[in-house]
């Protein structure tokens, strides 16, 4: 009687066990084709969103790049913020065109690029005078920025065959300077940005 009490408990174990595996077996293999019905949807998707994102050009990548470095992108700045932001820019895109070369140009009171380091100073000179860069001041966007005595800017430089270049940064409205702090795309080869 032990030994046919002994036998039933082994046949149920085992039973348990087979039928513990053939559940296991039926997931797998109902299992993988949601698996593979999910990864191919999760394919077609990736797919059309990746084509979407082809369909953006390097200078729509840059300038979104670019303007949203910026504190308040989407708020512009009064006129009269944006018209000395212009006449600054003209006033320092003549003092680089006039010292020439790079090595010449230096941030100062006069140019208006006294806030701005002089690394970046000369890669705005170098985009100017080395790679012929053109500024585009109707381009030029002004926005607000946290603190009230200061509006940010987006300079667009552009060359025929070249993606173009944006330089972000700081004006001070005070003291009529400009900090550039930033530029995206373009090919200036520089290293400052």
């Amino acid at each position: 009687m032990k030994k046919r009490k002994s036998n039933m408990v082994f046949i149920v174990v085992i039973s348990l066990l087979l039928l513990i595996s053939g559940v296991g077996i039926y997931q797998q293999f109902t299992g993988d084709s949601k698996a593979s019905q999910e990864s191919s949807t999760a394919s077609s998707s990736t797919t059309s969103s990746s084509s979407e994102i082809a369909s953006e050009t390097t200078d729509e990548k840059n300038y979104r790049t670019a303007k949203l470095k910026l504190e308040h992108p989407y708020t512009e700045a009064e006129d009269s913020a944006k018209t000395a932001v212009s006449q600054a820019f003209d006033v320092a895109i003549s003092a680089i065109n006039e010292a020439g070369q790079v090595p010449n140009i230096k941030g100062t009171y006069d140019n208006q690029l006294m806030m701005t380091s002089e690394a970046m100073v000369q890669t705005f000179a170098m985009a100017l005078l080395v790679n012929h860069y053109q500024y585009q001041g109707n381009q030029l966007e002004v926005t607000q920025a946290e603190n009230d005595d200061v509006v940010q800017f987006l300079v667009v430089l552009t060359k025929e065959n070249e993606d173009n270049c944006y330089f972000i940064g700081n004006f001070n409205t005070i003291v009529n300077q400009i900090q550039l702090k930033a530029y995206v795309g373009g090919n200036i080869g520089a290293t400052f940005g």
